[in-house]
């Protein structure tokens, strides 16, 4: 810990001499002595940037918990206190949880499904009771739905596509917008870099939208609605849309009798065939969670994505500044504008997303940019 502490003020102290180098170098190149208030305006973009970063950075690894996959965000001990809520939650929610009683629900979800894909079986039956063991912590994920779900339904009616896809993006990423994957994957839908650039979804120095909720969803119904049509199975357009069609059209190359995902089952990779086994269980979950004492998080987020509004913002615009302006916190700014990485712009393309009843506050300042 002494360690620990000693290193931490090294870096500071490391820091602080290169800010000053930083302002003596600006003097001698401006001639002029600089003043205070331009210090104290250097000072503070570096501390807000600091700032910002750990913002992000606990946005991303605190405020998600990723279910049985990729990985946990927390800590050992927090780990350790999270294991025993989870086996705790095992107990209280599906104990009762029988093999018929789930049979009987998924049959209803599926008699109403537009792609009649939720059928019972063993391996579905240990996936509904792995996800109910995160018990209050999918909480969480109802919650955010709840944010998300009325823009996913929009974008998906317009693609005519089914509205019980947007059960795929809490496979994906537990609704985590800024959420990456060991295999560099981003975001709600969790794009490649390739698969992204090819849907319109730029990566650039301070932002990148495959962490934008908005263009991302788009971009992934544009592409499930072309894996359905060259597949034409949904059970198996899930399955590319996580292995990848390169994948799916080499196995069913060599079985082309058994255009089932069960039937070719044991073909796909690890992942894969935990996948539509993930989706249908979220589908159990989110339509029964009530029956197993899950509840939302009333007050998380505060917004509804439709309440908000993209603005353009003068450059060098300091997100801090801003929610302190809007009189909101910073970490709900961060929640409707997950795809910047960074503070500033130092160009005039800086889009934000505020709440609309918060407009006049920007404008009242000037800082929105008026082209």
């Amino acid at each position: 810990m002494t360690k620990t502490k000693s290193i931490m003020f090294f870096l500071f102290f490391i820091k602080s001499l290169i800010v000053n180098l930083n302002l003596k170098l600006f003097n001698f190149n401006d001639k002029k002595p600089i003043s205070d208030e331009k210090k104290n305006v250097i000072n503070n973009m570096h501390k807000n940037n600091f700032f910002y970063k750990k913002i992000h950075t606990k946005y991303s690894e605190g405020m998600w918990l990723l279910p049985f996959g990729n990985k946990f965000f927390f800590k050992k001990k927090q780990l350790k206190k999270n294991n025993y809520l989870l086996h705790y939650s095992f107990h209280k929610n599906i104990d009762f949880l029988s093999k018929n009683e789930l049979k009987l629900r998924l049959r209803k979800i599926n008699k109403h499904s537009q792609i009649k894909i939720i059928k019972y079986n063993n391996i579905v039956y240990k996936t509904v009771l792995k996800y109910l063991k995160l018990g209050k912590y999918l909480g969480k994920v109802i919650s955010l739905s709840n944010y998300y779900f009325p823009m996913f339904e929009e974008k998906l009616e317009k693609y005519g596509l089914p509205i019980e896809l947007k059960y795929l993006a809490i496979v994906e990423s537990s609704l985590n917008p800024i959420n990456i994957s060991d295999a560099g994957a981003k975001g709600i839908w969790q794009f490649m870099p390739k698969t992204g650039k090819s849907y319109n979804l730029h990566v650039k120095n301070i932002y990148d939208e495959r962490n934008d909720p908005i263009k991302s969803t788009d971009a992934a119904c544009r592409y499930l609605k072309y894996l359905h049509k060259n597949i034409g199975d949904w059970s198996l357009s899930l399955a590319a849309y996580n292995s990848g069609p390169k994948i799916v059209n080499k196995i069913l190359k060599h079985r082309k009798d058994k255009k089932n995902f069960w039937k070719l089952w044991m073909s796909f990779p690890k992942e894969t065939k935990n996948y539509v086994p993930k989706f249908i269980a979220v589908n159990y979950i989110m339509n029964y969670y009530k029956k197993h004492n899950i509840s939302s998080y009333i007050h998380f987020p505060k917004y509804n994505i439709r309440d908000t509004i993209l603005i353009p913002v003068r450059n060098k615009t300091c997100l801090i500044f801003i929610s302190n302006i809007l009189n909101i916190p910073i970490h709900e700014l961060v929640i409707l504008n997950p795809k910047y990485s960074k503070l500033t712009s130092s160009k005039n393309n800086l889009l934000l997303r505020i709440p609309r009843n918060k407009i006049l506050l920007l404008k009242y300042k000037s800082i929105i940019r008026e082209d």
